[in-house]
């Protein structure tokens, strides 16, 4: 898969809860499909992957992707801001922005929502660890992150990349753990 494209199918996530589907042929139910908006957006997940360059002004392109998906949702704030911090820790902190570097973006619209980026592993291991300074303007990402989440996950080694990933609420607004307004933390 070349950088920047596009993979857009449902299907469980590395051991995320799996859905009973009964397909035939090309992927297609054993039931009517319904009408298009029906079978558009039926009880299925959405999900989508994409390969961004590793250079830090994909994460504003990371950004805008995710929140045209959620455009419309109380998240879409959220989104922004996990996709934000998490594609930002990856060019920072790892071979991402060597040259060829990519990192992956996986998203599914599901409620649960799901975020995953994944990146080209080196620099150490991500860490959620409460930040010293809440004003600080770095070290603080991953913490409020985790602070959105009903359950997060890191997964990987410096060696063979990272997975980190979160899952939260698809009516969940940014309604940040320490009050401060949405504009203070999006």
């Amino acid at each position: 898969m070349s950088v920047g494209s596009l993979v857009g199918h449902p299907g469980p996530v590395n051991g995320r809860r799996a859905r009973v589907r009964e397909e035939h042929g090309m992927g297609l139910k054993k039931t009517p499909l319904g009408t298009a908006g029906e079978w558009l957006w039926g009880p299925d997940e959405m999900r989508w992957r994409r390969t961004f360059s590793g250079r830090p002004d994909q994460t504003a392109s990371a950004r805008d992707f995710a929140a045209a998906l959620f455009a419309g949702t109380a998240c879409v704030d959220v989104v922004k801001f996990v996709v934000s911090e998490l594609t930002a820790n990856t060019i920072r902190h790892t071979r991402t922005c060597q040259d060829g570097g990519w990192f992956g973006l996986e998203l599914v619209y599901d409620d649960p929502a799901y975020i995953a980026v994944v990146d080209n592993g080196g620099g150490g291991i991500p860490t959620v660890k409460p930040p010293v300074d809440l004003m600080a303007t770095s070290g603080r990402g991953l913490y409020l992150v985790s602070q959105l989440a009903y359950r997060m996950g890191i997964e990987g080694s410096p060696e063979l990349g990272h997975k980190v990933w979160i899952e939260f609420g698809l009516d969940k607004p940014i309604d940040d753990p320490f009050g401060w307004p949405a504009s203070a933390v999006s």
